[in-house]
């Protein structure tokens, strides 16, 4: 009788341990919907984990900066990233592989991506491309800057080059 009783408590602290895990780790992301005007046959979205810096972009999964992907899509796609934190979002083609790696590699990804830090929900939608850099619109708790940010402690300048014509940064409140 014991047994069953100290296997009951047993079980409901552990239902009720990992109940409010899940409501803590909920609370420390937001949901960021992506998606590129028009489509992008075979692309995907990466993420990686910018708040230590500028990111390796080793994409395999168990890699230290690497957060996923998702399908680069008209319609869009859901992506959890943490609150807070500096996430660089790179919109990867298959065919662009070739000249990535010939205009310099990890410059190259970090020149043609864009860094989100989100306090809530976002949208970020590619409209278009600049010399491989992309133009955008943002809506909801987020702030856009080029991936370049990582690169130095202080905040650069977002260029007509890399913002939409929404706002300064890019983003929209």
């Amino acid at each position: 009788m014991n047994s069953k009783r100290l296997a009951r408590w047993a079980m409901a602290t552990l239902i009720g341990v990992a109940t409010m895990t899940s409501v803590s780790v909920s609370a420390e992301t937001a949901t960021l919907r992506v998606s590129i005007e028009g489509g992008a046959f075979n692309s995907k979205f990466k993420f990686f984990d910018a708040s230590e810096g500028c990111p390796g972009y080793n994409d395999i999964p168990g890699a230290k900066d690497y957060l996923g992907s998702v399908f680069a899509s008209d319609k869009g796609a859901d992506k959890d990233v943490p609150l807070g934190e500096p996430v660089q979002v790179f919109l990867f083609r298959p065919k662009e592989t070739f000249s990535i790696s010939a205009a310099g590699g990890e410059k190259e990804i970090r020149r043609r991506a864009l860094q989100v830090v989100l306090s809530g929900d976002a949208t970020l939608r590619y409209t278009g491309f600049d010399n491989k850099v992309p133009t955008w619109e943002a809506a909801g708790e987020i702030d856009v800057l080029p991936a370049i940010a990582c690169e130095n402690d202080e905040q650069p300048e977002v260029g007509e080059d890399a913002s939409s014509d929404e706002s300064s940064n890019g983003a929209e409140a």
